[in-house]
């Protein structure tokens, strides 16, 4: 099911969209901070309309929180050569949309643990204004600010905590698929262990929820978590069925794609010799490269082409200048034959082929010893 969507904001170049599943969220929340937080936290001393106001003030701060955790995601992917989409804001929270993925562990795991850290910063901004308000004099309103300030810092630091949980589609999901990456290198078995963990959270949140509402009797915090849940395992089992039968389509018996090395390791070609050799280099010790952006092909860079640029030089040349550009000779489609690709690499000076789908995306490489 498909809602509207709207956009309301640019920040940074990056579209801010809102889900009209979100606005029911919002209205609730102001409900919740006007007419139950903020008159229990300050004794029913102001009037109705004081309390929708500072009310309204709340709910802003803490979606803007919403926000600054999501834009963090994205100026890190930014940095990090992904192209972003947009931001997009629904019913149970935020989420990032980039058009690819970055090319090294290292790199995944700077684009996942940027949203925490920014929600921590953010946090930490509330209490340092909380020390402030308290150290001033008093003034009418300043039982309601302390309040507010009190609930943005904690509620950051609960969106930090509970993002850091070790299973996707949460950001310590993804910081966990970096991890496992980095070490196997093989960034398909690391995605598929960080889901299956993200299921198991999924079970946990809805099985936590369902013991809070009867043990307890905390129906409203209960039903919220069991949603939350469901949301959860939905999103982990989805990415996982897609995934495997993404896998699945490739590896087709006869052909390229049974045989390639899969996911490629690339490198995208606006970053220089120095970045290429210290983030990708330094975890996949191979001697070709294919040069991706958004999973398109751009060429094939080798360390013998990267031998021949004098060392000083480094820090300035970028891979594009020194790459194959990309041509027929260089990619291979996955549904092609042993016989066709054995021929192809025989005629291939650099030795490696890359091997794209249907939709000319990148989805595996191959070389002479894969065929063998």
């Amino acid at each position: 099911m498909r809602f509207r969507t709207f956009q309301i904001a640019r920040l940074f170049g990056i579209p801010i969209i809102v889900d009209l599943t979100w606005l029911p969220v919002v209205a609730l929340h102001v409900w919740l901070a006007s007419s139950v937080y903020l008159p229990r936290q300050t004794g029913y001393t102001f009037t109705t309309l004081e309390y929708y106001v500072f009310g309204v003030i709340m709910s802003a701060l803490l979606f803007a929180s919403i926000v600054a955790h999501e834009l963090a995601h994205a100026l890190a992917a930014r940095l990090e050569r992904v192209q972003i989409i947009d931001i997009q804001l629904h019913v149970f929270g935020g989420w990032t949309r980039l058009a690819g993925e970055p090319s090294t562990p290292l790199g995944e795991f700077r684009i996942a643990v940027a949203g925490p850290s920014g929600s921590f910063v953010v946090g930490l901004g509330f209490f340092i204004c909380l020390a402030l308000i308290e150290w001033l004099p008093y003034f009418e309103f300043k039982p309601m600010i302390e309040r507010i300030f009190v609930y943005l810092f904690i509620g950051n630091l609960v969106l930090a905590m509970f993002n850091l949980l070790p299973g996707l589609p949460l950001d310590g999901g993804r910081a966990l698929r970096a991890w496992l990456w980095h070490r196997s290198g093989d960034i398909g078995q690391a995605t598929k262990t960080s889901k299956r963990m993200g299921i198991a959270i999924a079970y946990m949140l809805s099985s936590f929820g369902l013991f809070s509402a009867a043990w307890w009797g905390d129906y409203l915090s209960g039903a919220w978590l069991v949603v939350v849940g469901f949301f959860l395992y939905n999103v982990a089992r989805a990415n996982e069925r897609q995934q495997v039968a993404r896998v699945a389509s490739l590896r087709v018996p006869g052909t390229i794609g049974e045989l390639m090395s899969a996911p490629a390791v690339g490198v995208p070609p606006d970053v220089t010799i120095d970045d290429f050799i210290e983030r990708v280099l330094s975890s996949h010790r191979h001697t070709t490269f294919p040069v991706m952006r958004d999973g398109r092909l751009h060429g094939i860079v080798s360390l013998g082409r990267l031998r021949e640029v004098p060392k000083e030089a480094w820090s300035r040349t970028l891979i594009r200048e020194v790459m194959e550009p990309v041509n027929d000779t260089l990619f291979i489609s996955s549904r092609a034959s042993v016989p066709n690709a054995v021929h192809k690499l025989s005629k291939s000076a650099i030795g490696h082929l890359a091997v794209v789908d249907n939709e000319g995306l990148v989805v595996g490489y191959v070389s002479q010893a894969d065929l063998h």
